[in-house]
């Protein structure tokens, strides 16, 4: 069976494991669903993929079936399309492949001409046997200093190395894998029975409180705090769009609104760009997007029912302790006839969405609700929610007919 090969991908270079992680949070965030980390020398090549499919990387493959390269430029052609890969030593320049047309090779010619300007003394031309008569000519041509060398193996005849096959981006690094190891190893010399509940917060004790309620309440206002579990995977990519900038979203009823500014991009270009869940409403010079929330049904039932109490000083403590950059203030409380209501404003200086998706864990109650949310754009996401606590109203219907 052929390998499937990841060209094209989502692509990192780093000399530190730490700074790989950091990338692979990005490429979770991005909705990477495989990666592969390969050790050439001492940098670590990254690659990611949004695909499923059993993948290699073909970048590390090729540099290691030529090994004895230093400096090197790979040309194939594979699946009609032109592929090229360039390197030197540890560093890989280029990974690319484009349709096998006039197009694709004038985008190949153009690379192939920025390589030429200098001596290349331990450089070599790799084309493999599928390389056309014509681009075999034109390498001639204009890449004689170049050592040359023709008929490699093609793609299709590489070697399926291990080491270069994509895995599931939610499986550990091999040095997160030797660090839980350890972890394991200690915790069998350590009685930490005590310790895990200071990892994440338990479920608190909720008493219940009985409040007859003798007609159907309308919906509160907001969207239940759930929501902030689809912020990663649906603003993934949102700041590396091409020819335009988000800069900030706000929460409108149950719509979750985006702004969005055009460098050099045209709105017609925008929609390919974006989430499908996404509606684009286009202005001038700068764009807005929307996005839905469905209604969250709270209390409809005609009869008396359960209100869950909330202790909210042990829940603010909860929120300053496992989110210490978290600054938690109280609002003016208020009431309708058909609810009290205690509002909060939760707001984060620097934060990410990752962030924001945990705090959602600590927001299951089932009375709350977000009624605004502000989200500012920067090289650290700015947050401010208002959370309300809805606490229904005892309705009396004694004289009703």
């Amino acid at each position: 069976m052929t390998a499937v090969w990841v060209i094209n991908g989502w692509r990192q270079q780093e000399c530190s494991a730490s700074a790989i992680t950091k990338a692979l949070a990005v490429a979770r965030e991005r909705g990477m669903q495989t990666y592969n980390i390969s050790r050439i020398g001492k940098r670590y090549w990254l690659v990611c993929s949004r695909e499923v499919t059993p993948l290699y990387d073909l970048a590390a493959t090729v540099r290691r079936h030529h090994r004895k390269v230093e400096h090197g430029i790979y040309l194939a052609v594979w699946r009609d399309q032109f592929v090229v890969v360039v390197w030197k030593n540890e560093l890989l320049q280029h990974c690319v492949a484009c349709t096998a047309n006039e197009a694709g090779l004038a985008h190949i010619k153009l690379l192939l001409e920025r390589l030429t300007g200098k001596t290349r003394r331990y450089s070599a031309l790799l084309l493999a046997s599928s390389v056309p008569h014509y681009l075999h000519d034109y390498c001639l041509a204009h890449l004689a200093q170049w050592q040359l060398h023709t008929d490699q193996v093609d793609i299709g005849e590489l070697p399926h190395d291990k080491r270069a096959k994509l895995r599931d981006i939610a499986l550990p690094t091999p040095w997160q894998q030797r660090q839980r190891l350890f972890i394991a190893v200690l915790l069998t010399f350590t009685v930490a029975t005590a310790t895990g509940w200071y990892l994440w917060p338990a479920k608190p004790v909720q008493a219940n409180e009985q409040v007859k309620v003798q007609q159907a309440l309308p919906d509160p206002k907001g969207v239940v705090p759930k929501v902030l579990q689809e912020l990663p995977n649906l603003f993934h990519g949102m700041n590396h769009l091409a020819g335009w900038q988000w800069h900030s979203a706000e929460l409108r009823g149950q719509e979750l609104h985006v702004s969005l500014r055009a460098t050099y991009g045209r709105s017609e270009e925008l929609q390919h760009q974006l989430d499908a869940a996404w509606q684009v409403l286009p202005q001038r010079q700068q764009a807005a997007a929307k996005y839905a929330w469905p209604t969250a049904p709270f209390a409809r039932q005609q009869a008396g029912f359960s209100v869950t109490y909330l202790d909210t000083a042990d829940w603010r403590s909860r929120l300053q302790r496992y989110f210490p950059t978290l600054e938690v203030k109280q609002g003016q409380a208020l009431a309708t006839a058909q609810y009290r209501q205690r509002v909060f404003v939760l707001k984060f200086l620097q934060t990410d969405f990752a962030e924001l998706a945990r705090l959602s864990q600590l927001l299951t109650h089932p009375h709350l609700r977000i009624v605004k949310m502000n989200l500012q754009a920067g090289p650290r996401l700015r947050s401010e929610l208002e959370v309300h606590l809805y606490v229904p109203q005892a309705i009396s219907m004694e004289g009703a007919s």
